[in-house]
C-alpha cells in the first residue's frame, strides 16, 4: 500500500524562481498584483483558466484560489503566464505567498511550481532562511530557471517535491477519504481526487479486515475465541458487518472492521443501513467496531470500539425521519453515509493492539 497519494509528472517539469519585492508586495514604489511565471512549465494547460492550486511552505499545505491566466496578444495568441492575487480579503495562492513574506522580509524567497497528476497546480514556496532552501540551494546557485525530465536533478528533486506535498497535505487527505465516502459536494476538490481516494479506500478495507482475520486466528489458536466467520473472505456479502464471533455459549458478536491509513481520530463513516443494523440488534453486547488505523505497509493498529447503542439509536431515529418527510414527497431514500468521530459514537474503547 503506498502512502503517498499526490503525485505530479505530468510534464516533466518544475519552475524555479527567486520571487522579487514586487511580486511579493514588499516593494513600495509598485502596485503588481501578479506573479509571473515562466512560459515553458505548466504548458498542459493551454489557455486554460486555473481558480484554484495547492501551496506549500514549510508544514502548511493549503489548496487556494489561483487565478491563473496568461495575457492575450493582439492577433489571438497568449503569453506570460502569471498567477492573479485576487479581491481584497480573498485568500488566494499569491495573497497567502506575501503574507507569508512579511514574517520575513531579510529572507530571500523562492517559488518551485509544477502541475499535480489531476491537472491542478502545485506551489512550493521556499524560505532561505528555512531548512528546505538546502534542497534548491545548488540549483539557485546555479541559476537554473527550469529543471526538466533529462537534467541530472530532476528525479531526485520530483522525489523531494512529492514527499514533502504528501507529508504537508495529511489533513487535505483525510477530508478527501471522508468526502469521497459521504457523497459531500464539493468544489475544492477534484473528481480525480475522489475517485482515487475510492479506491484507496477499498484497498484499505480489504486489507483491514486480512489483518483482523490474521488477529482473530491468533486468538482462536490461543483458545481465547472458540471460532469466527469472515464474511466477505471470498467476495463482498453487501452485509453490514464483516466477522461473526462465536462463544461457547453460542451468542454471536457481529464486527464492522473500519480502516484508514490515519490516526484513530479520523472520523468513521456509516452507511444507514449499519447505523440501522446495529439499533436492530439493541444490545450493546452483540455489536462492535474494529478500527483499524495508521496503515502502512509494514504496522496497523487496532483499537476494538463498543458501547455505541445511543448513538446507534438517535441516528436511527433521525434518519427514520428523514425517510418520513421525503417520503411525502413522493421520493425515496436509498443511500446515505454519516461521518463521526470514534469518541463521540462509542462509550468504551480499548488500549490499542498491534497488528
Amino acid at each position: 500500500m503506498n502512502d503517498m497519494f499526490f503525485f505530479f509528472d505530468i510534464e516533466k517539469r518544475i519552475g524555479l524562481k527567486k520571487l522579487s519585492g514586487v511580486e511579493l508586495g514588499t516593494s513600495e514604489t509598485s502596485n503588481q498584483t501578479h506573479i509571473g511565471l515562466f512560459e515553458d512549465v505548466l504548458q498542459f494547460l493551454g489557455d486554460n483558466v486555473v481558480t484554484t492550486a495547492m501551496l506549500v511552505y514549510g508544514d502548511y499545505c493549503q489548496i487556494l484560489d489561483c487565478y491563473f491566466d496568461r495575457i492575450k496578444n493582439p492577433d489571438g495568441t497568449y503569453r506570460s503566464p502569471k498567477i492573479r492575487k485576487g479581491g481584497v480579503g480573498e485568500e488566494s495562492v499569491v495573497s497567502k505567498i506575501r503574507e507569508f513574506a512579511l514574517e520575513d522580509k531579510s529572507a530571500d524567497w523562492y517559488l518551485l511550481w509544477s502541475g499535480l497528476e489531476n491537472k491542478d497546480l502545485v506551489f512550493w514556496l521556499i524560505n532561505s532562511h528555512s531548512e528546505d532552501f538546502a534542497i534548491i540551494k545548488t540549483l539557485v546557485k546555479d541559476n537554473v530557471r527550469i529543471i526538466k525530465d533529462e537534467d541530472k536533478a530532476y528525479a531526485g528533486l520530483k522525489n523531494i517535491m512529492v514527499s514533502k506535498i504528501n507529508n504537508s497535505s495529511i489533513d487535505i487527505q483525510k477530508e478527501i477519504e471522508i468526502i469521497s465516502q459521504t457523497g459531500a459536494v464539493s468544489k475544492k476538490y477534484k473528481p480525480f481526487d475522489l475517485d482515487k481516494a475510492k479506491k484507496h479506500i477499498a484497498l484499505v478495507g480489504k486489507q483491514g479486515e486480512e489483518l483482523v482475520n490474521e488477529y482473530l486466528e491468533r486468538l482462536k489458536s490461543a483458545k481465547e475465541l472458540d471460532s469466527f466467520k469472515w464474511m466477505n473472505k471470498s467476495r463482498e456479502s453487501g452485509l453490514p458487518y464483516d466477522f461473526i464471533l462465536i462463544g461457547t455459549s453460542d451468542i454471536h458478536q457481529y464486527v464492522d472492521v473500519k480502516s484508514t491509513r490515519f490516526g484513530f481520530s479520523q472520523n468513521i463513516v456509516f452507511s444507514n443501513q449499519e447505523v440501522e443494523f446495529a439499533n436492530l440488534l439493541n444490545a450493546d453486547t452483540n455489536y462492535s467496531v474494529y478500527r483499524v488505523f495508521d496503515m502502512s505497509e509494514s504496522s496497523a493498529n487496532l483499537k476494538i470500539c463498543t458501547q455505541c447503542l445511543p448513538y446507534m439509536k438517535e441516528m436511527n431515529n433521525n434518519i427514520q425521519k428523514l425517510n418520513a418527510a421525503i417520503v411525502e414527497s413522493k421520493t425515496k431514500l436509498l443511500d446515505l453515509n454519516i461521518a463521526v468521530s470514534p469518541v463521540d459514537c462509542f462509550s468504551m474503547i480499548q488500549e490499542s493492539i498491534k497488528l
